[in-house]
């Protein structure tokens, strides 16, 4: 298994596996015409992943997600939930503009749905 990466496009986000961090990482926009057909191949690397390695933190700072987009990602967290109800080590990571009340809700949203455990973390913060 090799590290992973799709740059970004207008309307897709940059995503990085890397493997020597235990890392998955989703950057920018994403409101690709066919989200299935992007998201599906991040649902294989994961599968795979998992065969090989038993933790990973994944940091998403999606500033913006369209509903197609949300529905792939619904099937990527419970993905990502099951192996870690499998005995896994998951965190996610959320990234959230504290001027932008959609990235934190969102983040809510994905955490409900899921036992992964979630850090809020404000962009503000990073800087």
């Amino acid at each position: 298994m090799n590290n992973f990466v799709i740059e970004n496009t207008k309307s897709t986000p940059y995503v990085e596996l890397r493997l020597e961090n235990f890392n998955l990482l989703f950057r920018g926009e994403s409101y690709p015409e066919n989200a299935y057909s992007f998201y599906e191949p991040i649902c294989e690397i994961i599968d795979d992943y998992f065969e090989n390695f038993e933790s990973l933190t994944v940091d998403v700072q999606l500033s913006y997600i369209n509903t197609s987009s949300i529905k792939s990602l619904i099937i990527l967290f419970d993905k990502l939930n099951s192996n870690y109800k499998n005995g896994k080590e998951v965190t996610v990571n959320w990234y959230y503009d504290e001027d932008n009340g959609f990235d934190y809700d969102m983040g809510q949203d994905f955490k409900m749905d899921v036992d992964v455990p979630f850090n809020f973390i404000s962009i503000s913060n990073e800087e």
